[in-house]
């Protein structure tokens, strides 16, 4: 296993993959904060891609965040995903967003 976390600031309404899970490795998603830096309340998106079934999953879906404030998700839980899915997140035009994801990667046996 090995721990991998990703931070990004966020083009406003432009949906970007934040993670894409690399061949021979599924990752636990654990954990997710996204800041608002904007000077107002603002929304985001954030959604699983599974590859295996071509279909994006909200996590979040029009999240409200007040400005200079944060969400985090963890909750003691993780979303499993397997290679080739992928974390995407769109923020409100006019935003300041960034993100920070953290997952755990583990090879796929036999590979």
């Amino acid at each position: 296993m090995r721990e991998q976390s990703v931070g990004l600031n966020l083009t406003a309404n432009t949906l970007t993959t934040v993670y894409t899970v690399p061949v021979g490795y599924y990752a636990k998603w654990n954990l997710m904060y996204v800041f608002n830096g904007s000077g107002s309340t603002k929304t985001f998106t954030a959604y699983w891609h599974d590859a295996s079934a071509n279909a994006d999953i909200y996590v979040m879906n029009g999240s409200s965040v007040n400005s200079k404030d944060y969400i985090k998700m963890d909750g003691g839980a993780y979303v499993v995903l397997e290679e080739g899915d992928m974390v995407k997140m769109q923020s409100e035009t006019g935003s300041t967003f960034s993100t920070i994801c953290t997952f755990e990667l583990i090879k796929k046996q036999g590979i």
